[in-house]
């Protein structure tokens, strides 16, 4: 699903960042067919976020992971609201506070911030293990071979 870059009534700090209105951060979803296809978009233009001052409110707006937001944003790409690709300067401070829960200090509270594409909270940060890359699973589905019929 393609997210949008629409500013929200009242929220117009993001109309502001370089990348704004440019179709190459926003994919639309007949651009591309596989993960891969969208990051071969999206890797070209990424470095424009390097440096860029908007990139935690660029997420705050676009709410990447609520929306499964497809394209760069915060200087990360997303695939279905999951980032798949990432600047090396990306912080994690960038992404949204946690949510306390009850779950937090264990191993399922670190991933339910992960899955929530927030950042760890300082009882879950132990227990923090990448999820697995969504790109990751489509080399694996390209692999699988058919059976000859004979």
């Amino acid at each position: 699903m393609t997210g949008s870059r629409s500013a929200l009534p009242g929220t117009h700090v993001t109309g502001h960042a370089p990348c704004w209105g440019d179709p190459d951060f926003a994919v639309a979803d007949s651009r591309w067919k596989t993960g891969k296809d969208l990051v071969a978009i999206c890797e070209p233009v990424l470095y424009v976020c390097g440096g860029c001052p908007f990139r935690a409110a660029c997420i705050k707006q676009v709410v990447p992971a609520k929306n499964e937001f497809d394209g760069v944003c915060g200087g990360r790409i997303w695939l279905n609201g999951v980032i798949v690709h990432a600047l090396p300067d990306a912080d994690p401070s960038e992404l949204p506070p946690p949510v306390i829960r009850k779950s937090c200090g264990t191993a399922a509270g670190s991933r339910a911030h992960r899955r929530a594409v927030e950042q760890q909270c300082p009882r879950c940060e132990p227990f923090y293990q990448p999820g697995p890359n969504p790109l990751d699973a489509e080399d694996d589905a390209q692999q699988l071979e058919l059976p000859n019929v004979a």
